[in-house]
């Protein structure tokens, strides 16, 4: 009538299956905790490949804009002197 893998006297299949139970449950807790670390890894992966593309797209603007006014310093060579006042 007992089953063979938790002993064959009433108190200890009952303690052993009481154990076997403890221990399925520590693993089930385990495996729950081991997928929750993966599940945020993953988010933080997620949101470190959003900020690495704004950053990308940020640094390719602050290059393009410093581009634009290193040509708009280069303009005041080349522009006439200013015609004297009228005024004086």
């Amino acid at each position: 009538m007992f089953l063979l893998g938790f002993g064959g006297h009433p108190v200890l299949h009952d303690y052993n299956y009481k154990m076997f139970r403890r221990q399925q449950e520590e693993l089930l807790r385990q495996a729950e905790n081991e997928r929750l670390i993966r599940a945020a890894k993953r988010e933080q992966r997620r949101n470190w490949r959003l900020y690495r593309s704004g950053a990308n797209w940020l640094g390719t603007h602050l290059v393009n804009w410093g581009k634009k006014l290193e040509r708009f310093g280069t303009l005041g060579d080349c522009r006439p002197a200013p015609l004297p006042s009228p005024h004086h």
